[in-house]
């Protein structure tokens, strides 16, 4: 095969345009390329074009090389867009690595309702506590793979992860992946607040979005992250307040109007609005107990700064 034709296969397979035994082929060099070459970085790339360019040298320096200029120079080109798609290949593998893993195996969806929290244990040990109206996947055949997989597609959970090196343990969520080797965290993921986080009560994380590392945290660390503009800010908070939703109280501390409105729904299943342009302005320091009645924590929230409360039916208006 030459260096074009092999140049058009590793374009085909990118795009998705190859038989299997094409695929074939390619998943075998990419093993074996591997093996050899290690993780591909960009200093990866730059040595494999420095070397390239250093042998192309000492051709051309070498007698007799102006009569094989042109031949090696057209090589050389061949060999380096062979290069070029061959880091795409690399990079397109290693970025979707995740997701392969998700497109070809079987999985356990586990769902909440308004109002519900839910604690799963899992093959390893692990434990997670799954918030109200949240969606988690956990892989079928979770115990035999080399790497522990969950899937948090809506919502937020909180994580007890058995301390295991060899078995790195995954948290994927749309927008973001926390790599753990055993620690306890929560992950939030609600589409609807439109941006995720990650809290540290023990341990050590890591929290990568799809092209990057966006933080390294440690206890009493947290990283909220907006898929919108790709910004991730790190902050100090009391890790050990965490996990406080898994036993009824759900702590907001500094919370937005909108984050309040969004707890209330969460846990009573009601829709919040304010007539009043100030509340929505107003910053919220409130401790929830899920046992309490929705009357009961409404008051609580008027009393803050002095509002009154309409509710109609599943709809509550603060003015």
């Amino acid at each position: 095969m030459t260096a074009a034709e092999f140049k058009d296969l590793i374009d085909r397979y990118i795009a998705g345009n190859v038989s299997d035994n094409e695929k074939r082929l390619v998943d075998d060099w990419y093993a074996s390329y591997t093996k050899q070459s290690g993780e591909n970085t960009p200093a990866n790339d730059e040595q494999l074009k420095a070397d390239m360019h250093t042998g192309i040298k000492e051709k051309l320096n070498k007698p007799g090389a102006k009569v094989r200029r042109i031949r090696v120079m057209r090589y050389a080109a061949a060999v380096a867009l062979v290069l070029v798609s061959a880091s795409l290949l690399l990079r397109k593998k290693n970025s979707t690595q995740a997701v392969s893993v998700e497109n070809t195996e079987s999985f356990t969806s586990i769902r909440t309702k308004q109002g519900e929290v839910k604690k799963i244990d899992l093959p390893d040990g692990s434990q997670i506590w799954l918030n109200a109206k949240s969606v988690l996947r956990i892989c079928d055949n979770f115990q035999n793979k080399q790497q522990r997989y969950v899937f948090l597609d809506e919502g937020e959970a909180f994580f007890e992860v058995t301390k295991n090196p060899q078995r790195p343990f995954f948290v994927k969520t749309p927008h973001i992946t926390t790599k753990v080797l055993g620690t306890s965290f929560n992950v939030r993921s609600y589409q609807a607040l439109g941006n995720s986080s990650v809290t540290v009560r023990t341990g050590r994380v890591q929290v990568n979005n799809l092209q990057k590392q966006l933080a390294i945290l440690t206890p009493n660390m947290q990283v909220n992250y907006n898929p919108a503009n790709e910004k991730a800010n790190v902050i100090k908070t009391d890790g050990s307040i965490a996990n406080t939703w898994t036993k009824g109280k759900v702590m907001l501390n500094k919370a937005t109007f909108k984050e309040l409105a969004f707890a209330l729904n969460n846990i009573y299943g009601v829709k919040l609005s304010s007539r009043n342009r100030a509340t929505t302005s107003y910053l919220y320091n409130i401790n929830i107990n899920t046992s309490h009645t929705l009357d009961e924590t409404l008051r609580i929230i008027c009393s803050v700064h002095q509002n009154h409360y309409r509710r109609n039916a599943d709809e509550v208006v603060i003015y």
